[in-house]
Formats: structure tokens, C-alpha cells, sequence
């Protein structure tokens, strides 16, 4: 990565550190996911709090060195908050971005999967259950993992419920472990 960087990206999953500072994941389109600081983004006259929020598309600026990133300038192109939502549209949310961090390694570009997920945050955006389905398994084709027949046959047949299902465990049986989202919104 080049010591400056300014791209687009989905953020995708975020952590406090100490009190005022962002461990910051994002997708980018060249770059793959990326982590990086912000530090100082949780302080309230902070202008990058509104934007580092989950699943929002930013335009970032970001200073690399000595193997760190940091995050400097971080501007709303596509919230996801824009208008209101459902407890079950924030959980796919989480979910899919959950997803998209255990599967994607870090620094890792596939030329698809950018805009593959920006197509499914917008299908969970628009509550587009069949179009989210059809962006989860395009996502999981793009990263070359195998989909059981089983799976297509229950997305042809328009049983849409169970293939969520089956596509939330085979989720959960690449990255090997359970996801926290399941248990958000029980």
C-alpha cells in the first residue's frame, strides 16, 4: 500500500480502543480489507464518528507507515442509516458484515467482492430478501468456495427461509466458529 491513500470503502466492522480511538475494518475496491486506526474518532467534536458507522460507504483518506494505518478524513457517500430500519434489516447487516470480515483476508483483493457487497447492503437497504440471497451466494462463488446443490435447489424452489438458513451455516462452517450476530436479536 502506498504511504497515502484515498479510496472507497464499506466499513465493516469497528472496535473501541482505549477511550476515544476506532480500530476501523474496511473493504476497499483495489485493496481488499484494510485495518486501521482513528484515532481520536469517538471524541464528539470528532467530524469521522458519523461516518465509521457499520455498513456506511466512505470516501477515507488513510496514512500508512511502518506497517500501520491510520485513518485521517472519513466522508459519508451511502449511510446505511439513511432512513429508518428494522431490527431484522441492522441484523442481516450485522450478520453479512460479520460474514464478510471472517472470509476476507486482510489485504486480500477479489475483483468482484466490493461491489458484491455494496449490492447486498443496498438489497438489506431496500429489505430485498430474494436479491440478498442472490448477492450472498454470488459472494460466496466469488471467493471459490463450493455451494451445496442443496442450496440452489431450495433457492429455485422459493424456499427462501431455509436457504438463509443453509447459507448462515455454511457461513459459519468456512470460518469455522458461530457467528455473534445469531445472537443479537433473539
Amino acid at each position: 500500500m502506498n504511504r497515502y491513500l484515498s479510496t472507497i470503502a464499506i466499513v465493516i466492522n469497528k472496535k473501541t480502543i482505549k477511550e476515544s480511538d476506532l480500530l476501523i475494518t474496511l473493504l476497499t475496491p483495489s485493496d481488499g480489507k484494510i485495518v486501521a486506526l482513528a484515532k481520536g474518532a469517538k471524541n464528539i467534536k470528532s467530524s469521522r464518528q458519523g461516518s465509521l458507522q457499520l455498513g456506511n460507504t466512505i470516501k477515507v483518506q488513510i496514512y500508512s507507515k511502518n506497517d500501520r494505518q491510520w485513518i485521517s478524513e472519513a466522508t459519508n457517500l451511502q449511510p446505511f442509516l439513511r432512513s429508518s430500519k428494522t431490527l431484522s434489516q441492522v441484523n442481516l447487516l450485522f450478520y453479512f458484515l460479520e460474514a464478510v470480515n471472517s472470509l476476507i483476508a486482510e489485504n486480500q483483493q477479489h475483483d468482484h467482492i466490493f461491489q458484491i457487497c455494496q449490492d447486498t447492503i443496498e438489497s438489506i437497504n431496500q429489505n430485498k430478501l430474494i436479491s440478498f440471497i442472490d448477492n450472498e451466494i454470488k459472494f460466496i462463488e466469488e471467493l471459490g468456495f463450493g455451494i451445496p446443490k442443496s442450496i440452489y435447489t431450495s433457492y429455485q424452489n422459493k424456499d427462501y427461509l431455509s436457504t438463509q438458513k443453509s447459507l448462515k451455516l455454511l457461513f459459519e462452517d468456512i470460518s469455522e466458529k458461530k457467528f455473534e450476530s445469531s445472537q443479537l436479536f433473539r
